[in-house]
């Protein structure tokens, strides 16, 4: 079994910049794992623990779904939480430009993924970028929901199906295979 996702990734110019951000928020001491600068994606479909054989069958749609894909570009602005503010587990920086783009992207690829049997989850596509997770009970954490990010804009014409590999110290994203559009 093979623990995967489907990724966009970041480009490292603008992972650099999310890596400062965390980094002046980890002085603060708060309850929060962060994210390792290498790690920082954002997630489209996370398939779970899969067998090889549907492995490939992932692969070859991911080839026909991404084939008439447009490049487009995005950026990164804001920064939120999941649930909510008041009671967050999940610390993200949110997509501004390419918002739409990246919705029906993952939409059209959630759909050529249930033709071959995947179960797609029931809450609706919010794209983001993790930066961290709630580890306790969260409380003064004005600094981090006044943070002011917004990246330069940046081109988005691939989509990357990862395997995690889960570790004490943290999840280890190797690449399986990257599908360009077009």
């Amino acid at each position: 079994m093979i623990r995967s996702f489907l990724a966009v990734e970041i480009p490292n110019a603008v992972r650099d910049e999310v890596a400062k951000i965390i980094n002046n928020f980890s002085q603060a001491n708060y309850p929060i794992r962060w994210v390792n600068k290498e790690n920082l994606h954002i997630t489209l479909i996370f398939l779970g623990e899969i067998r090889e054989d549907f492995l490939d069958k992932v692969n070859r749609a991911l080839g026909e779904a991404t084939k008439n894909c447009r490049p487009f570009e995005m950026n990164l602005n804001g920064v939120g939480a999941f649930p909510s503010q008041r009671t967050p587990r999940i610390i993200w920086i949110g997509v501004k430009q390419g918002q739409n783009e990246i919705i029906e992207l993952q939409a059209n690829i959630e759909k050529s993924l249930v033709k071959i049997g995947y179960k797609p989850e029931a809450k609706k596509f919010h794209p983001h970028l993790t930066i961290g997770r709630v580890k306790g009970f969260l409380k003064d954490a004005i600094q981090i929901f006044e943070t002011n990010y917004s990246s330069p804009p940046f081109l988005i014409k691939s989509i990357v199906l990862f395997q995690s590999i889960l570790r004490p110290e943290g999840p280890l994203y190797e690449k399986l295979k990257e599908f360009n559009f077009g």
